[in-house]
């Protein structure tokens, strides 16, 4: 988990810095706005990470378990 954390910030400062530039030099927009939207993305993102991992950890444990 703490590698899927470390992923999740370096692509959030990235996508933010990426998209901050896009959207400056077309709509002008201010960054904060930016920013709420990439967490909103991102944390719908690892929500469905976290749902589908637990959905086969039952399988991992069956397999270290035996």
């Amino acid at each position: 988990m703490t590698y899927v954390c470390f992923l999740f910030f370096f692509f959030y400062i990235l996508a933010s810095q990426v998209i901050f530039l896009l959207l400056d030099f077309t709509l002008n927009v201010n960054i904060v706005f930016t920013h709420i939207y990439l967490l909103i993305l991102f944390f719908l993102i690892l929500f469905e990470y976290r749902k589908k991992f637990s959905e086969r950890a039952p399988f991992y444990n069956n397999i270290y378990n035996a």
